[in-house]
């Protein structure tokens, strides 16, 4: 499985990257990580790129991969180019993406599935765990290839300072995401995600 993973800086996409990285170590996936910061400061592009299971180039290629997993809408934009056809897109966002890219998503049979981690974060009281709440609808995903308990076990051990918090905001995304899969799967359109 080829994920990427892209935000600001600031918004926890190399801790988010570090779980993920974690699971699969846990599950005894073979893995390959690679990250790439934009500025220095917050603000800036940070995108990594993870192979569960691979063990060619650490870099994904254009158009292979399988997942992207976004913490900002206009990050995720920038980094449709990576994705295959039929891939998943998980954004952090009230809208979904910007209507604009509607045309590229349908022709390449992407899914978009958004949350608003922002607000759900700060309804848990921490603005800082939305990146752990985009897991929680990462891990949901049927097709997803890393467990639910591996994932509580990489918050268990990397996740030192708050990880009650983590955990409350892991399963807040994650059953928030259950529901959406399922609103998914039996939707006849399968066009509101």
């Amino acid at each position: 499985m080829n994920i990427i993973v892209a935000g600001l800086g600031g918004q926890g996409v190399i801790y988010l990257t570090r779980l993920l990285a974690k699971a699969a170590i846990i599950d005894k996936h073979s893995l390959m990580v690679s990250e790439s910061h934009g500025m220095s400061q917050r603000g800036g592009s940070v995108v990594s790129h993870l192979k569960v299971g691979g063990n060619k180039a650490p870099l994904i290629q254009r158009g292979t991969a399988d997942l992207l997993i976004s913490l900002d809408p206009d990050e995720a934009v920038r980094n449709l180019p990576f994705l295959r056809r039929g891939a998943t897109v998980l954004v952090n966002s009230e809208d979904g993406l910007m209507q604009e890219v509607s045309e590229q998503i349908t022709r390449l049979e992407i899914q978009v599935f958004s949350l608003p981690a922002n607000r759900m974060a700060i309804e848990l009281g921490s603005p800082a765990v939305a990146n752990v709440i985009m897991l929680g609808l990462t891990t949901a995903n049927p097709l997803f290839e890393l467990n639910y308990e591996s994932i509580l076990v990489a918050i268990d051990i990397i996740g030192s300072n708050g990880k009650e918090l983590n955990i409350k905001a892991f399963e807040a995304g994650f059953n928030s995401g259950k529901e959406k899969y399922l609103e998914y799967i039996y939707s006849p359109s399968k066009n509101s995600k």
